[in-house]
């Protein structure tokens, strides 16, 4: 056999650790609300002026952004009617959504808003399996839509289609309209689905890898890589209940979390491999600091070798 062909098939199990490195590109997705209420509430500049800060304040360049303006001036009204200005966030892209964000004008006096839409848009359309996708929904809160319940929904669905994703959303208070017991209690009770009180969208998202491998014979700790702004921030990770080690240190190197690690039974009495849920939080945050992986899976290994060696000749 030949060796190239060896070495690949030695490396085939290890291919999934090595996945573990590689950085996820973003796609962000603001949904702005275009109704004649956001004027009548004197809200529609100071957002456009924050959804313009927000946009510049993305460093990354591998960033795809997407700002889509809803509302209609017709009834009934369907989200494929939707049309997203997008760029990458490149200096060049940026200022094309600025330009595109600052031409949209004052909405009119006829325009209405159905907060289905762009819900039901986003489902459809714009998450991305190969990408972190971010949803911010921007809105006074009024609905035009009857039932509102129709809205209330579509939003119940986001912890069953994403929960287990990397696609996180934020539902964007504008006006106590927006902030009703029900549509919070909604929010509260869904998993990736945040809600922010205020106009000003320039939030940290951090993120953390949710996978990774410890070896209970060899090793005192594993890492996940991190992104996100951490300064003065700390992370908190505890193993669930029943699994065979405990967190006892966590600090950060260079761009990981390190988890140390104490294995609580024998190594020889544990399966070779088995998976258990890591529940990670944040301390010392703002109120717009979001840890986006609340949890990770980490195979614990009991074997006694995982290094490979090739000898070539």
């Amino acid at each position: 056999m030949p060796i190239k062909k060896v070495i690949l098939i030695l490396l085939m199990p290890l291919l999934p650790l090595l996945c573990f490195s590689q950085e996820l590109k973003e796609r962000r997705v603001y949904y702005l609300d275009c109704s004649y209420s956001m004027v009548q509430k004197k809200l529609w500049e100071p957002v456009c002026a924050d959804l313009v800060n927000a946009i510049q304040s993305v460093n990354d360049e591998k960033t795809e952004l997407m700002v889509i303006p809803f509302a209609t001036d017709s009834s009934p009204f369907s989200p494929d009617k939707l049309k997203p200005i997008s760029a990458m966030a490149t200096e060049t892209g940026k200022a094309k959504l600025v330009d595109a964000i600052n031409a949209l004008g004052e909405p009119s006096k006829s325009t209405m808003t159905y907060l289905r839409d762009p819900l039901c848009d986003f489902y459809a359309r714009r998450v991305a399996p190969s990408k972190v996708t971010y949803m911010f929904l921007m809105t006074d809160g009024q609905n035009e839509e009857k039932p509102e319940s129709l809205f209330q929904n579509e939003l119940r669905r986001w912890a069953s289609l994403y929960g287990d994703k990397t696609v996180y959303g934020f539902y964007v208070m504008l006006d106590k309209e927006a902030n009703t017991p029900d549509i919070e209690g909604i929010i509260d009770s869904q998993t990736h689905l945040w809600k922010v009180e205020t106009a000003n969208v320039n939030i940290n998202l951090v993120r953390l890898h949710n996978k990774g491998v410890f070896n209970a014979r060899n090793e005192q700790y594993f890492e996940l890589p991190y992104y996100g702004d951490l300064s003065g921030k700390k992370i908190s990770g505890k193993f669930e209940e029943g699994s065979p080690c405990q967190i006892t240190k966590i600090e950060k190197v260079g761009n990981k979390i390190r988890f140390y690690v104490k294995n609580t039974t024998d190594v020889h009495q544990m399966p070779a491999s088995s998976v258990h849920n890591l529940h990670i939080s944040l301390a010392g945050g703002g109120q717009f600091d979001f840890l986006v992986t609340d949890m990770a899976r980490i195979e614990i290994l009991s074997k006694p070798e995982r290094s490979l060696k090739i000898n070539m000749r």
